[in-house]
C-alpha cells in the first residue's frame, strides 16, 4: 500500500518518425531540468506524500551503459508524475531484478500491493487476456507511424478494460518496447526467408512454430531475455542464429559469437502495459489521478523517442564491436511478410477459443 516518504547515424533507427515527437521530448527534458534545478536550490527538496513502488522487468543498466528503452520510459514516467502532481506522488522504480519480485508474478504482486504497487508488464505476461497474442504476428504493424496510433486507440482501451477486469488493477498506459528487431547470425547475414533453412535458430515465441512450415531450421530454441543475458546463447554451441530486440544484443554479449545482424523493423511490435494497484489508485485525489493520466499520455509518446534512440545507440555499438549490419529492404520485408506473417496469424487463430474476436482485433490494427 502507499507509504509515507521521508525527505529525500544508425541504420536501425526509423527515418520517418515525425519531428514533433523529438520536439516534445526536448520540451519535456527542459521541464525536467527546471524542476530538478528548483529542487536542488532548496534545502530539503520535496517530500512526496505518496510513494508507489514499481517493479522492474529488465533490470538496471551497467555503469556507463545506456538504459534499456522501456526502463528509460519508466524513469521518464516517474519524472513526469512528479511534475504533474507537484511532487505529491512519487513513482519509485526499484533497481535491478529482485528474487522476491519474480517477473512472471508481477501482475499478481501489483494486485496484492504489499511489495510493489505498480509495474510495466509485457503483453505475454498476461495469459488471462488471450487477445494480446496477436502482437506476436510478424509485421502486424506496417511501420512505426502506425504503431504510434495504438496506445490511444479503441483496441488499446478494450485491452485495458480486459486487463483491469482479469487482474483487478488499473491500467495507466501502453509503452512501446519492441520494434527494432534484429536477426543475428554467426557466419552470414540472414537476408531472405530461405536463409533460415538448415540453421539452428533461437526464436523464443512458441507462436512462431507455424512460420517454419516451408523454411525449416535444423533446430529451434526458445531462449528468453534473462537466459540469454546469463550466457545461454553461447552455451548452445550449435546455435547460429537468433531473433530478438536489437537493444538486447550488447547486454547478452552477442557480438562475441554473432558477427552479422539484419535489422527488421516491425518484424514484431509490442507494448508494455503499465498497471497500478486498484486500491492505491482509488486512494489518490482526483487531481493526483488527473496528473498521472497526463504523465502516462506523455510517457506513451516518449516511449517511441526512447526506442528509436536506443536502437540508434545499439546499432552503432554493434558496429563498433565488429558486427556487420544490414537494414532490411522493402523487397526483403515483402518476402518475409509473405512467407511468415500469415502462417503465424493462422496458427494463433487456430488455437484461439474465439478466432472471430481475434480477427476483429487484427482488423482494428490494420485500420489504424
Amino acid at each position: 500500500m502507499p507509504e509515507k516518504a521521508s525527505t529525500h547515424s544508425s541504420r536501425s533507427a526509423s527515418r520517418n518518425g515525425p519531428a514533433p515527437d523529438r520536439e516534445y521530448a526536448m520540451k519535456v527534458s527542459a521541464a525536467i531540468l527546471l524542476i530538478v534545478t528548483a529542487t536542488l536550490a532548496t534545502s530539503s527538496g520535496y517530500a512526496a506524500s505518496i510513494v508507489i513502488k514499481s517493479g522492474n522487468v529488465v533490470g538496471s543498466p551497467a555503469v556507463g551503459d545506456m538504459a534499456h528503452h522501456i526502463l528509460q520510459t519508466q524513469y521518464d514516467f516517474a519524472k513526469l508524475i512528479a511534475i504533474e502532481t507537484d511532487g505529491e506522488v512519487e513513482l519509485q522504480i526499484l533497481e535491478g531484478k529482485r528474487e522476491d519480485i519474480p517477473v512472471f508474478r508481477m501482475p499478481a504482486m501489483v494486485q496484492e500491493g504489499s511489495v510493489i504497487q505498480a509495474t510495466a508488464v509485457p503483453s505475454f505476461f498476461l495469459p488471462k487476456v488471450s487477445g494480446t497474442k496477436i502482437f506476436e504476428i510478424p509485421y502486424l504493424f506496417r511501420d512505426r507511424d502506425q504503431a504510434r496510433k495504438y496506445p490511444e486507440s479503441k483496441l488499446a482501451a478494450a485491452f485495458s478494460s480486459q486487463i483491469e477486469t482479469a487482474y483487478n488493477v488499473k491500467v495507466l498506459g501502453h509503452f512501446l518496447v519492441a520494434h527494432s528487431v534484429s536477426i543475428t547470425s554467426t557466419d552470414k547475414p540472414i537476408v531472405l526467408p530461405e536463409d533460415f533453412a538448415g540453421r539452428y535458430v533461437n526464436d523464443d515465441f512458441e507462436s512462431f512454430a507455424p512460420m517454419w512450415e516451408n523454411v525449416r531450421p535444423a533446430k529451434r530454441y526458445s531462449i528468453g531475455y534473462s537466459e540469454a543475458a546469463a550466457g545461454a546463447l553461447h552455451n548452445e554451441k550449435q546455435l547460429d542464429t537468433s531473433i530478438g530486440m536489437l537493444q538486447n544484443n550488447i547486454g547478452q554479449k552477442q557480438y562475441t559469437k554473432f558477427h552479422y545482424a539484419t535489422i527488421a523493423p516491425s518484424f514484431y511490435t509490442f507494448f508494455y502495459t503499465f498497471v497500478v494497484n486498484r486500491e492505491v489508485w482509488e486512494g489518490l485525489s482526483d487531481a493526483q489521478r488527473s496528473g498521472i493520466v497526463r504523465a502516462a499520455r506523455a510517457a506513451e509518446r516518449l516511449a517511441f523517442v526512447n526506442e528509436e534512440a536506443t536502437a540508434s545507440y545499439h546499432a552503432a555499438m554493434n558496429e563498433a564491436l565488429g558486427v556487420s549490419g544490414h537494414m532490411q529492404t522493402t523487397h526483403e520485408r515483402d518476402a518475409w511478410m509473405k512467407e511468415f506473417s500469415g502462417k503465424v496469424r493462422d496458427g494463433i487463430l487456430r488455437k484461439s477459443e474465439d478466432a472471430d474476436e481475434l480477427r476483429s482485433y487484427i482488423r482494428q490494427i490494420e485500420e489504424l
